[in-house]
């Protein structure tokens, strides 16, 4: 992509494509014992990728947000991808708030692979108005906080050391009454109550406070600035679901290509058929739009808060229904056994529903998208 990516980029992205080809796309079918997931650990390490896009006063690598989203884009070629990403040394964005000492305790060790954090925002009856309908409160009490209260769909929640919790800490001030504490995952009263169950591969966990108590020093920011926190996270969550999904794509019609042009029909190859060429040509469509956002939101840090919030959330949005639409047409060109799972297709399939759902449901981000052009106008999206 001359222009959009340097030379530099270029090299990373073609090793790490390297990289996926040889040690992760083999080991896609089973779960990863020990020994490969070390020896997989050890190649990222090699690649120096390990905490990409972690500032390097922080203990990372450096790099740029379009760094991140390169690897990303090529490591979500493989199956295995998406999990890696979480366990990358990359810390929760919320902790670049976190005073110097909860810097020491909590951001480096993640970064160091020491330690993991989990995110905990959404509650069973919240939907998608997480804070309006927040449950969980926090307390005074003497030196710290009481929390209490339940949060699911906590991704890596029942792995974690330590999760940062949203609470309610004053219930008159709308959005400005939430504030983030990290809560220890060994504090008493705090439980993993389940994993939740779903249809991919993802099995995010439920998690009770009951009663917890959390020392001041572990309140994150300001009182009330729990919502602004959030969303700084949820907004890079947004971009990195492009890079997820052009990763994706980009296997998947790669996939359908070496079936179209091995599987014969009537005497020739699907890929010889007009109507099979139209459809890799769709899908050729979608990925290029899809990448082409992505990469442009990621090099767009300097903008205004209103059109990067409209660019996360155009990029999440396309980017979501673009994969799920690839799916579907390759699930379809590999016939039944696209449906198996003897083939990696059916569990793309799966996964890709995901992303139509995960950081703000699509229909949200069009109500933003067009509250956010009422306010401010289409310039507001100009380069």
């Amino acid at each position: 992509m001359s222009g959009v990516l340097s030379r530099e980029q270029c090299q990373l992205r073609d090793s790490i494509e390297k990289f996926v080809d040889t040690e992760l796309i083999p080991n896609e079918r089973e779960p990863m014992s020990p020994d490969v997931e070390k020896r997989i650990h050890a190649g990222l390490h090699r690649l120096g990728i390990w905490a990409l896009g972690v500032p390097e006063h922080a203990g990372g690598a450096g790099g740029s947000q379009l760094d991140r989203i390169v690897m990303i884009e090529q490591l979500s070629r493989s199956l295995l991808g998406p999990d890696l990403i979480g366990r990358m040394g990359e810390p929760l964005s919320v902790l670049y708030a976190a005073n110097p000492d909860q810097q020491l305790r909590y951001l480096h060790p993640v970064v160091r692979g020491e330690k993991l954090g989990a995110f905990a925002l959404t509650e069973a009856t919240g939907g998608t108005d997480p804070v309006g309908n927040m449950a969980t409160t926090a307390v005074r009490n003497g030196s710290g906080w009481t929390v209490s209260g339940r949060k699911c769909f906590v991704s890596l929640g029942d792995i974690a050391d330590y999760v940062v919790v949203f609470a309610r800490t004053d219930r008159s001030a709308g959005v400005k009454g939430i504030t983030a504490f990290i809560v220890d995952a060994d504090t008493p009263g705090f439980s993993v109550v389940r994993r939740i169950p779903t249809m991919g591969s993802m099995a995010p966990a439920e998690i009770d406070l009951r009663d917890c108590f959390v020392p001041d020093g572990n309140r994150l920011g300001e009182p009330g600035q729990g919502f602004m926190l959030a969303q700084q996270l949820l907004g890079t969550a947004r971009l990195e679901i492009g890079a997820r999904a052009a990763g994706a794509c980009e296997r998947l019609i790669d996939l359908a290509i070496d079936q179209v042009n091995n599987r014969e029909s009537f005497g020739a190859t699907l890929a010889t058929q007009q109507g099979v060429q139209w459809i890799l040509a769709d899908c050729a469509l979608d990925l290029e739009i899809v990448r082409n956002l992505t990469y442009s939101a990621a090099s767009r840090e300097g903008d205004a808060v209103a059109a990067q919030r409209m660019r996360h959330s155009i990029t999440k949005v396309v980017a979501s229904e673009a994969v799920c639409r690839i799916a579907d047409r390759v699930l379809q060109l590999f016939g039944g056994w696209g449906y198996s799972t003897d083939l990696p297709v059916e569990r793309f399939y799966r996964e890709a529903r995901l992303w139509r759902i995960v950081e703000g449901p699509n229909e949200i981000h069009r109500s933003l998208i067009g509250r956010l052009l009422a306010q401010n106008g289409a310039r507001v999206l100009r380069p």
